[in-house]
């Protein structure tokens, strides 16, 4: 299922060249708040998203890698984020964020394993239990609800997932059971609803965990629709990540945990879902 993408420097400078032609974007305001109707308006709005962004530079060279105890008592989904006390290559580098590339082919291979045992978990699953039956959601609420539980209010400030206190907060994460029991277009709702949530309430590695557990459990092919709301939750998350970015040259410094949750969801959706213009590249 993993898409092998050429991360070489001359594949990455090939990215930056415009390949399918467009009209003139002076001839009229492009609106980004309103999804694509035609195939010139989508390129349109990918032209000038791509025009918008930051440029960050990737670094080619190995790093050491970090490894965890095998003992440790994070739940499974936690493991694909980095703890709060891990160090990452961002720590002492003010200026400019270094997200390598071989970080990032790691995170899409891993992205891949994800989804192909998610998959045949699943299935086994399905057939396995005959009382097997899809969730009920159908407000924002409803939603909310289901990743959140009802102990914290509807659109509130979403407080830091504690990982190391798994006993506490084992109901309310993205479960193989709980995930299963979503549609493909409850998942596009879903991530729709992710997107406002961290606009309106914040991010916080809870938040990150379901936005991952989302895109890991839709399904290829990907229509349009799914694949503009995909690139959304890309857009949304590099505006976080530039925010928290921002505060590391302040007294308050950002999250690293969050900073690197960030550059996950930047790396699966631009390289694994192809969405290379909105990918970290090099220079």
């Amino acid at each position: 299922m993993y898409e092998s993408n050429d991360s070489s420097d001359d594949n990455d400078e090939s990215l930056s060249k415009q390949v399918l032609p467009t009209a003139d974007d002076a001839n009229g305001p492009i609106d980004l708040n309103k999804m694509p109707t035609t195939g010139e308006e989508y390129l349109r709005q990918v032209r000038f998203q791509a025009s918008q962004l930051p440029d960050f530079q990737t670094a080619t060279q190995r790093k050491k890698r970090n490894t965890t105890s095998s003992n440790s008592k994070n739940h499974a989904w936690h493991k694909l984020f980095p703890s709060t006390t891990a160090n990452t290559t961002t720590s002492d580098i003010p200026i400019k964020h270094i997200v390598s590339i071989d970080w990032q082919n790691e995170q899409s291979k891993l992205f891949s394993n994800v989804r192909n045992d998610f998959f045949q978990m699943r299935d086994r699953l399905r057939l396995t239990n005959k009382k097997y039956k899809n969730a009920k959601l159908k407000s924002a609420n409803n939603y909310w609800k289901f990743c959140f539980g009802d102990d914290i209010p509807f659109q509130s400030p979403l407080p830091s997932l504690e990982i190391d206190d798994q006993q506490q907060t084992q109901n309310s994460l993205p479960t193989m059971t709980k995930m299963i029991t979503l549609t493909q277009p409850q998942l596009h709702d879903l991530l729709q609803h992710e997107i406002d949530w961290l606009k309106q309430c914040g991010c916080s590695i809870h938040l990150a965990l379901y936005t991952f557990a989302t895109l890991v459990a839709i399904e290829k092919p990907i229509n349009e629709d799914v694949m503009y709301t995909i690139r959304q939750t890309c857009l949304a998350w590099k505006q976080t990540r530039m925010r928290l970015i921002n505060l590391s040259g302040n007294e308050q410094r950002g999250d690293d945990s969050l900073i690197k949750s960030c550059d996950v969801f930047v790396c699966i959706i631009g390289r694994y879902f192809g969405q290379f213009d909105l990918a970290d590249t090099s220079d």
